[in-house]
């Protein structure tokens, strides 16, 4: 069963200005990495990235669908519903979701309220399950 996850809407842009996709959008990031900035890996960032970023949330007694870190972004994501085909051209949009499985089979639920709410904020939504590989042995030895 899914875990832990997290998710993160991203827009990528050469040329738009930072502050301009968030007058476009509506919402603050809660990061940006500025075009022609140096990375720790000494690379330069070639275009301007602008996200909202949930941190790794565990799951909860209440949302057993491995799902809260999505849903957390997609609620702070609400005000920008209808206006990511605002953006200029140069602007590419997606929501990164990873998930954490307990086991080796990574399914999980999406709610249609999800969906319906990836649909409003009219962006691609990517996602990757990391699964345990560890036998049942070692599991128990960890308990």
């Amino acid at each position: 069963m899914i875990q832990s996850g997290l998710a993160l809407f991203v827009v990528r842009s050469m040329e738009t200005p930072l502050e301009s996709i968030t007058e476009v959008l509506g919402i603050q990031p809660t990061g940006v990495i500025p075009r022609g900035t140096v990375l720790r890996s000494g690379r330069v960032q070639e275009c301007n990235v602008w996200c909202i970023d949930s941190d790794r949330m565990d799951n909860t007694e209440d949302d057993r669908t491995g799902t809260v870190a999505l849903r957390w972004l997609l609620d702070a994501c609400r005000p920008a519903a209808g206006r990511v085909p605002l953006l200029p051209a140069d602007c590419e949009t997606c929501i990164w979701w990873t998930a954490d499985s307990d086991s080796t089979q990574g399914g999980f639920v999406l709610p249609v309220e999800l969906m319906a709410q990836i649909a409003a904020l009219g962006v691609d939504l990517y996602t990757t399950v990391n699964l345990d590989d560890r036998t049942d042995a070692e599991h128990e030895a960890d308990a």
